[in-house]
């Protein structure tokens, strides 16, 4: 044995602990190699109990790795014990005979859809008869954990009833009337099935084999190592195995130099707080406990620094005298060696970092590095990050089901057939991974593109029936083939759905999900519902998948839930949970371990990542159901002992030799809190005079903009293309004239390039719909002078009625809902009450000549015929037969020198109503006046109409004309370059194409914008 000492020798009971500084199972894995010598049946008639199911492989390879002269060997046999923050039961099948006397635990997926019903039917109490599912299922997890701290703590659920007193408010009663649940109905299920709570069921085969020991002591090894017995059944097993004859006990990390004032002080956020009432539990003292063999001698001056920064508060009236013992030049270089601190800006800089150093350790022969965190974020950026050198990273947390691809393809599906017509539904679904459409990979690909096109624009109509005329109404620019194939995969899509019809409960719907899911997962239209089912559960994801869902089936007819629109968010609710751990080959010196599943283990390089207050240690838990002094009052434990536990996590895992910690100083662009760990041992540190030395930030941080840095670079030009003169525009309408003036690039990108903006799918109307209704309410209007008011005042009533009436026939076609009418209604009720005045007054002055009239004209250029054209709200023909021009505006409208200069819209359609270019008004045709009428939210005051009248309108009419005129020559010039938004006075700062002309790159680096 490398270490003096037999851990079988001496009377019982044994227990030992071994420092924080040392690896703890290859000195287990030794020690017991040691004491079976040369007889290999010694070791494998040994029994070893660890806290988690990693622990028992890693411990199996540390028997390898410390096997005399590496030969092969026999292992013990090695147990997942389960501590009581595990998720894992304890493995105690078949340890005898009295287990078939215990009754067998419900399956976890049967508890918790069970609570669920249990919570809804309550709910029907609370919430006026509506069960509302998703928040049950969701409290249904909430209520399993109580249900398992009950059950480990050994707690009488009858104590519930008296936790309540009137000195507590009020709704705490009710919530110890919402524990009857726990005090009645669960019960009484689990009698009625013959099953007992998993946790209960634990405990039970903790005892059973506690009792065996104690009644016929084991004369093989028995070892329960590394756990802090936080649970009585394992502190009660415990005992018995150390009272064995060959019985030991390991426990991992005991402070045995700490001073009794210190260790009186331990509180539950110490780290030692887990051991300590584990011993109290024992009735051991520390002197019982004895250093493992090779943990004797003094403490490590790392375990030392750690223990002093950790200190309870009630014990750090001498943290100067103690820090002094770091004075020594020795000890400083102990303590500090292989320390390295690292505060990144952010997340993306502290996962940067951790993979520049797991990249570090790359290139180094035979050395290993972990990464442990509890920010499940953190681990999947940092996996992420080694992508970039092709290192795949053991991720221990895995992937939530429900955001694999399998789960996620599924949670789209549950989205989609909630509504088949919504847009954003149908677009994220095809779109996802496993969808197939029955098609093959390139017409796949063409029938979603076309899709794409034709879902834009306003939400469609519910049903098939608003799906199929969405898609027959679109502008698919790239011909009938394209508008084919958008067609076939909307029939695809509603024949899949078509399973809906008729059918009214959850446990239906569910069926009916999963078979349109196989049958859109199909990629062939042979077999497809074989096909798609072999492809959606193929994969790693897939067979978790395909059990959970199988099992969610079974339970499903508990759900008495039947309203569609309720479906997808019940349906998150049960997939939640799960994890999937692909069986990727991932590189065999790294590891991304959660604190939990770090626990024993050892790595040349440990980081511990995500070191901020609220993420390790997480903040105390609150207890939706029972108050702190209820927990209390109950029997159960405080919050604040997970902090505990998590605060031994940090002490053993910092106690290695080469470590890094590291934080961001600010998440999800706000500020954050360094633990409070850290915020001790940087006191510490600078106390010292060390925080310097050990501060890596700023080398870290440099390395990672070194990665990204590109060799060089150089800011992109503004935009001036020049095309040819038989490729420019020979035809504009007035309104894009003005964005010839303004933004010559959009005209080139829109009309030389072809390029058009496209609407997102499924717009709900806004302003813009709301403006184009009422255009054509007032042009339905206009246009019937027979049922318009003439000239009495009184008829001004009558005309309001009718525009409403109009406004109700028309909006359905503009897309709007009740909801957005209800939204809008005080602005349409003031806009059509405005336009039923203004119009009877126009009336009594002349009729209207033009409604919603087009009209062009042609002008000559230097390149040949150029065509202005116009779309006219309404002209009126006035009593002297001159013309008046109207343009309605729901926007602002332009102030009078924009007018002149950057907005000369309606001045230009004078132009052409002069020229002729409306058959309405033939010449002879006299403008008299034009200007821009606000429609909506209107103030009562002369900027509601902005225009030109008399001579200031004839004024502007021939300054457009001329300002057309050179403006044509000018982009008749073949040299004339087409730049983006060339006046910063008249700057749009929503332009169609600014991206397409790079503005803020330009802005970004300097140039100009």
């Amino acid at each position: 044995m490398t270490a003096a000492g037999d851990i079988f020798a001496g009377g019982c009971p044994r227990f030992y602990s071994i420092v924080s500084s040392r690896p703890f199972l290859l000195d287990l894995a030794a020690a017991l190699h040691a004491h079976a010598g040369d007889d290999p049946l010694t070791l494998a008639s040994t029994l070893i109990y660890l806290p988690t199911r990693r622990a028992v492989r890693a411990l199996q390879d540390a028997f390898l790795t410390t096997a005399p002269g590496g030969c092969a060997t026999l292992t013990p046999r090695i147990k997942a014990l389960g501590d009581v923050d595990d998720d894992e039961f304890i493995a105690f099948a078949g340890e005898g005979e009295d287990e078939t006397e215990i009754a067998p635990a419900i399956s976890a997926l049967e508890r918790r859809m069970v609570l669920a019903r249990l919570i809804a039917a309550r709910e029907r109490i609370f919430f006026d008869g509506q069960e509302r599912w998703a928040g049950a299922v969701a409290a249904a997890d909430e209520l399993g954990k109580l249900l398992d701290s009950i059950y480990t703590e050994e707690v009488d659920p009858a104590r519930l009833k008296d936790l309540a007193p009137e000195r507590f408010a009020a709704h705490w009663a009710g919530s110890v009337d919402f524990l009857s649940i726990v005090l009645d109905a669960w019960p009484a299920y689990l009698a009625e099935r013959a099953r007992l709570d998993p946790a209960a069921r634990r405990v039970a085969l903790i005892d059973a084999q506690a009792r065996r020991w104690a009644s016929a002591p084991p004369s093989t090894p028995v070892v329960i190592a590394g756990t802090t017995g936080s649970a009585p059944a394992v502190a009660r097993l415990m005992q018995a195995a150390a009272k064995a004859p060959r019985g030991a006990i390991v426990l991992p990390g005991l402070d045995l130099a700490a001073s009794a004032g210190e260790w009186e002080a331990i509180d539950e956020p110490h780290p030692q707080s887990g051991l300590k009432a584990l011993l109290e539990t024992l009735k051991l003292d520390r002197k019982d406990i004895a250093p493992f063999p090779s943990s004797s001698g003094a403490p490590a001056p790392r375990a030392r620094l750690l223990a002093l920064t950790l200190r309870p508060a009630g014990a750090t009236d001498d943290w100067r005298e103690e820090a002094r013992a770091f004075d020594t030049r020795e000890n400083r270089e102990e303590a500090f060696k292989g320390v390295s601190l690292v505060t990144a800006d952010d997340e993306e800089g502290e996962a940067a970092a951790i993979a520049i150093k797991f990249r570090e350790t790359v290139e180094t022969p035979d050395k290993t590095a972990m990464l442990v965190t509890p920010d499940r974020d953190l681990a999947r950026r940092v996996a992420m990050k080694m992508r970039r050198w092709n290192v795949i990273v053991d991720d221990s947390g895995g992937v939530p089901f429900g955001n694999s691809p399998c789960g996620t393809y599924l949670r789209l599906v549950a989205a989609w057939i909630a509504d088949i017509s919504n847009p954003v539904a149908l677009g994220d679904m095809i779109r996802a991974r496993f969808f197939g459409g029955g098609l093959a990979s390139e017409a796949r690909a063409h029938a979603i593109m076309a899709l794409d096109r034709a879902l834009r624009g306003l939400k469609p109509a519910r049903g098939p029936e608003g799906l199929i005329r969405k898609v027959e109404e679109s502008d698919e620019p790239r011909g009938e083939r394209a508008r084919n194939a958008a067609r076939a995969l909307v029939k695809t899509l509603c024949d899949a759905a078509a399973g809906l019809d008729g059918v009214t409960s959850f446990k239906e719907r569910l069926e009916v999900h999963i078979a349109i899911a196989e049958t859109l997962c199909a990629e062939t239209g042979e077999a497809m519902r074989d096909n798609g089912a072999e492809r959606l559960w193929g994969g790693d994801d897939g067979a978790v998948g395909a059990d959970l869902m199988a099992g969610v089936i079974d339970h499903a007819g508990v759900i008495s839930h039947d309203r569609a629109a309720d479906y997808a968010a019940i349906f998150d609710q049960l997939i939640a949970g799960p994890v999937v751990r692909p069986a990727a080959r991932a590189h065999p010196r790294l590891a991304i371990l959660g604190p939990l599943e770090a626990r024993l283990q050892t790595a040349d390089t440990v980081i511990l990542g995500g070191l901020n207050e609220g993420v390790w240690p997480r903040d105390a838990a609150i207890d939706p159901f029972l108050s702190r002094p209820m927990r209390a009052g109950l029997g159960l434990p405080l919050p604040e002992r997970r902090i505990g536990l998590a605060a031994h996590d940090f002490a053993q895992l910092a106690a290695s030799g080469e470590v890094m910690m590291t934080r961001a100083a600010t998440s999800a662009g706000a500020p954050t809190k360094p633990s409070r760990w850290i915020v001790r041992l940087e006191t510490i540190l600078k106390s010292l005079g060390e925080i310097e030395r050990l501060d890596a930030s700023a080398a870290y941080s440099a390395l990672a903009r070194r990665l990204d840095a590109p060799a060089g670079f150089a800011s992109a030009p503004a935009p001036a293309p020049a095309p040819p003169l038989a490729a420019r525009p020979r035809r504009l309408s007035v309104t894009r004239i003005e964005t010839l003036m303004r933004d010559p690039y959009a005209i080139y990108a829109s009309k030389v390039l072809r390029l058009k903006k496209l609407d997102p799918p499924g717009r709900p109307a806004g302003r813009a719909e709301l403006g184009q209704l009422l255009h054509k309410v007032f042009e339905r209007y206009g246009a019937a002078p027979a049922s318009a008011p003439t000239s009495a005042p009184q008829s001004v009533g009558a005309g309001e009625a009718a525009l409403a009436a109009l406004f109700t026939e028309e909006a359905a076609r503009f897309g709007f809902s009740p909801a957005d009418d209800a939204f809008y209604r005080a602005q349409i009720t003031s806009a059509l009450a405005w336009f039923a005045e203004w119009d009877a007054m126009r009336r009594r002055g002349g009729a209207p000549a033009i409604i919603e009239g087009t009209g062009e004209m042609s002008l000559d250029g230097p390149g040949g015929p150029f065509t202005l054209t116009a779309r006219a709200d309404r002209i009126d023909r006035r009593e002297d037969g001159a013309l008046a021009i109207v343009d309605f505006k729901t926007g602002a409208l332009p102030s009078v020198k924009q007018s002149k200069t950057f907005s000369p819209q309606l001045a230009l359609t004078g132009l052409i109503v002069e020229a002729g270019g409306f058959d309405e008004a033939p010449p002879p045709a006299s403008v008299a006046e034009f200007f821009y009428a606000r429609i909506l939210a209107r103030r009562g005051d002369a900027d509601d109409d902005i225009g030109f009248a008399g001579e200031d309108a004839s004024a502007a009419m021939g300054e457009a004309h001329k300002g057309l005129v050179e403006l044509i020559a000018h982009f008749d010039n073949p040299q004339t370059t087409y730049p983006s938004q060339p006046r910063s006075e008249f700057l749009n700062q929503y332009g169609d194409y600014d991206h397409l002309a790079r503005r803020r790159e330009r802005a970004a680096t300097g140039g100009e914008p």
